[in-house]
């Protein structure tokens, strides 16, 4: 954007806290001030933060979804209702899980389709999830104010991102940076100074006690503590900074630095899955790719999938139990189903892929992967460029595609894979689009097992799609 066209942005750090609290921030202020109202009201019992939950449907499968996850249920007790969530996991854990979701639907680039947004919303995730379980172990009273603390501490950062697509629209297709450079980013572009931002909105906003009253408390403390972990577990992070606020932290605390150590990595797991949780497989598409705690470089890649035969079950359960509720949302099915192909079957790489109206090309609707940009420069995909790849899908069944296929080879050497399994989904025996999954990057065989998950996966898409007409 030319500097003419940037002459409508707000001009300091004030402005554009007037600008987000006006545009941005009334609806996440109104559905967060009213869950932390029911843990500041001595009155307020289970039951009205569930009716709180109920109003909003959305938010209401989410939470479900999420209680009902080995994260926050272990033992696998089923969880059908949200008041049955708040009598077993406790009123405090069933407010955070929805005041995460509230963070994540008004500022995670949910419907933006922002990468930054969506980045920033999972750094506060992750950084909720390590200050909980500091918390806990330092004995801090209230471990869940200290969640929502990290939760909301970096609030300035989500909402900027948030209004990216509407403010600086030239922004919102630029891959996801580590959230410290994209803030420096804003700091030199426009003058922009984002942690001030965020004193501003909690000041305004007061959503959490802790981040408007005294920045030493142990809270305080350890929320930021945990937001340094994350920041250090990126990207680009640096190995000496992660090192500096573990010993920080065990300071402070007075904990043992070995097992503090092994706690944090223990949490990233944990961050890790609520990510997995909470973010659409469209989203956590464009996010980076965290390191590990025992990763010995600062770019090491992402480990390959693996399989996992027991997510498997439960990916069935789940898509039966979808398809027996009547009519079933196709769009959650198919998110389900690539969900279940990449973390239960072991690919690396798995895409959804549409015929065009007038069937002359495919255009990519969804991706999980590590690495996403190299699969989506290839769409859309003329046909013609296929070669029998359309006569092959109207084939109502499973195709292993190998390179040295003459009929397949052409599709493979886009993608950059030598082995696939694709899927048509068809409805009313007409082709509509396909699943697509590899393992170009770990390099493995794909064994029986995965294809006949993937076999029975690709039959819950098609059977979603006709039960959804």
């Amino acid at each position: 954007m030319a500097g003419s066209e940037r002459s409508g942005l707000p001009k300091n750090t004030t402005g554009w806290a007037k600008l987000l609290l006006a545009q941005q921030l009334p609806v996440l202020a109104r559905t967060a001030q009213g869950i932390s109202e029911c843990a500041r009201d001595d009155g307020t019992s289970g039951a009205d933060l569930a009716a709180l939950i109920l109003r909003d449907a959305g938010m209401t499968t989410r939470v479900l979804r999420l209680a009902s996850s080995r994260l926050h249920n272990p033992h696998g007790q089923r969880i059908r209702t949200v008041s049955r969530a708040v009598a077993l996991l406790g009123f405090d854990v069933v407010r955070e899980i929805a005041l995460g979701i509230a963070v994540l639907d008004v500022l995670g680039g949910r419907h933006a389709g922002c990468a930054q947004a969506a980045a920033e919303a999972a750094r506060a995730l992750r950084a909720a999830v390590q200050a909980r379980a500091l918390a806990e172990t330092a004995g801090i009273e209230a471990p869940e104010e200290v969640f929502i603390a990290a939760l909301l501490q970096d609030i300035g950062h989500l909402a900027f991102w948030s209004a990216v697509p509407q403010w600086l629209p030239e922004w919102r297709q630029d891959a996801a940076q580590p959230p410290l450079q994209a803030a420096q980013r804003v700091a030199a572009d426009i003058g922009l100074d984002l942690d001030g931002l965020s004193l501003l909105l909690n000041a305004e906003l007061r959503l959490s006690p802790l981040l408007v009253g005294d920045p030493h408390t142990p809270g305080r403390l350890a929320a930021g503590l945990a937001r340094r972990w994350v920041d250090a577990l990126e990207t680009g992070g640096r190995r000496e900074d992660l090192d500096a606020a573990l010993a920080d932290a065990a300071r402070a605390f007075r904990l043992d630095p070995a097992a503090l150590r092994e706690q944090v990595a223990v949490q990233a797991r944990q961050g890790d899955a609520l990510v997995e949780d909470l973010f659409d497989p469209a989203v956590r598409a464009l996010l980076p790719v965290p390191r590990r705690l025992d990763e010995p470089g600062n770019d090491a890649a992402a480990a390959p999938a693996r399989a996992d035969p027991a997510l498997a079950l439960d990916v069935l359960r789940d898509l039966a139990e979808l398809q027996a509720s009547g009519r079933p949302d196709p769009g959650m099915a198919l998110s389900m189903v690539m969900e279940g192909l990449q973390r239960a079957a072991g690919f690396d790489r798995v895409l959804f892929a549409l015929l065009s109206p007038d069937r002359t090309e495919l255009r990519l609707r969804s991706v999980l992967a590590a690495q996403r940009q190299p699969l989506t420069t290839v769409f859309p995909l003329a046909m013609r460029d296929c070669g029998r790849l359309l006569d092959l899908l109207a084939q109502p069944r499973v195709q292993d595609l190998t390179t040295t296929a003459p009929d397949t080879g052409r599709w493979l050497h886009r993608l950059g894979a030598r082995e696939a399994l694709l899927g048509p989904l068809v409805v009313d025996g007409r082709f509509l689009g396909l699943l697509h999954a590899d393992r170009a990057v770990s390099g493995d065989a794909i064994e029986h097992d995965a294809r006949t998950l993937f076999t029975l996966l690709l039959q819950q898409a098609n059977l979603a799609l006709a039960n959804a007409k």
